[in-house]
């Protein structure tokens, strides 16, 4: 059992969450506004890492494609959730490398280490990134709404508007999952001092 999930289950772990990191939508922001008005932008890790989004554009403002490509811009994320996204991928490829140390135990307390801070530090990351995209969605909802629309009510459309997606949960999931296995092989191996495999 302690070879099986330090030598396969692990390894397979950290590379199943950074696939789902990076290709599955982490973060999105989406609006539909009473005159048929809708904005839409969706962040995968990858993109977190980038700076860049996936935007598909505002309807119903008769926006050029060039002001189009200007609001989107706005939405891009800064250097420091950048930053985070690359450590977090790092740790996760990093991860595969938990299966290299000779005993079950030194491989199952590498893996809990790297795999507990890449779980904080993805959390971290989406927080950071959650907090700035509704700044954003709050400044365009500020721009396209009526003057009549209080500050009050532009704070709560644009927390409602923004969400976690899935790959932030499957990922964060997975690497928890990992983590717990590997505290539970470490503490079970905790007495035996010659086991090498």
């Amino acid at each position: 059992m302690p070879k099986l999930v330090t030598r396969r289950i692990t390894p397979a772990g950290f590379l199943l969450a950074l696939l789902l990191f990076l290709f599955l939508p982490c973060l999105a922001a989406s609006c539909d506004a009473p005159d048929g008005t809708r904005a839409a932008v969706t962040y995968s890790g990858a993109d977190l890492a980038s700076g860049q989004q996936k935007f598909t554009g505002i309807d119903g403002l008769g926006l050029t494609p060039a002001q189009q490509t200007a609001v989107a811009d706005k939405f891009d994320m800064p250097g420091l959730v950048q930053v985070l996204a690359i450590v977090v991928a790092v740790l996760l490829v990093l991860g595969l490398a938990t299966a290299l140390p000779r005993t079950p135990k030194v491989r199952a307390l590498t893996a809990v280490v790297v795999a507990g801070t890449a779980a904080a530090l993805l959390v971290v990351t989406e927080v950071f990134a959650l907090r700035n995209l509704t700044d954003y969605t709050r400044t365009i909802a500020a721009t396209v709404s009526t003057l009549s629309t209080s500050q009050a009510n532009l704070d709560d459309e644009a927390t409602a508007a923004v969400d976690l997606r899935l790959g932030f949960w499957l990922s964060a999931g997975l690497v928890l999952v990992v983590f717990v296995l590997n505290v539970f092989v470490a503490l079970r191996r905790s007495g035996v001092t010659a086991d090498v495999e």
